[in-house]
């Protein structure tokens, strides 16, 4: 059933629901001497002390991700080494950006997990380097400074492919073994 209010009566009766809710609350909460601290947050779960929580880590799709950017990474070394002018980085960024986005970023071994962020940190930070120091718009006069900085930026690389090596040591001393060499 609907029933047909004039416009002023509509007006108003919403001007008096609104003016009710404008005040205070009439019921307070009461007031005690309690007072409530909240628990402490995490970035991470506590490190599990078997090699269970990396194996299962590892078998869910770390193997993958880990191989993936170590392969990237040497192929993009391999052709800055053999002093290609032209080397194509987006492989290299693609992985990175799939190991950032992994639902379980976190290896439940604290040395290894910090030597896998560690490692993609020092790949992030070289790539975005030698990407910044490209020949793209540089000045003649510049072109010394722009010079070092790419090759501070490929050393920040080869810093990367070494925290991979050891992030790979450490799973591998944790029993997960890939099916396939990634360094070879």
């Amino acid at each position: 059933m609907r029933i047909r209010l004039p416009l002023a009566t509509a007006a108003a009766i919403g001007a008096v629901l609104l003016t009710g809710c404008a005040g205070e609350p009439e019921i307070s909460p009461p007031k005690t001497n309690v007072s409530f601290k909240p628990a402490p947050t995490t970035t991470a779960p506590e490190p599990v002390r078997s090699g269970a929580g990396v194996i299962q880590w590892y078998q869910s799709g770390g193997s993958e991700l880990l191989n993936g950017l170590i392969s990237a990474a040497r192929s993009a070394q391999a052709e800055h080494r053999a002093n290609k002018v032209v080397i194509d980085l987006g492989f290299l960024s693609s992985r990175l950006e799939e190991a950032r986005g992994y639902t379980v970023a976190y290896i439940p071994d604290q040395k290894t997990h910090e030597s896998w962020t560690a490692a993609r940190q020092h790949l992030s930070n070289g790539m975005g380097r030698v990407l910044n120091a490209s020949g793209l718009g540089v000045s003649p006069t510049d072109k010394g400074r722009a010079e070092q900085a790419a090759a501070n930026g490929w050393a920040e690389i080869d810093k990367g492919i070494e925290g991979l090596k050891e992030t790979d040591d450490r799973l591998r001393a944790l029993g997960c073994v890939p099916s396939e060499d990634p360094w070879k």
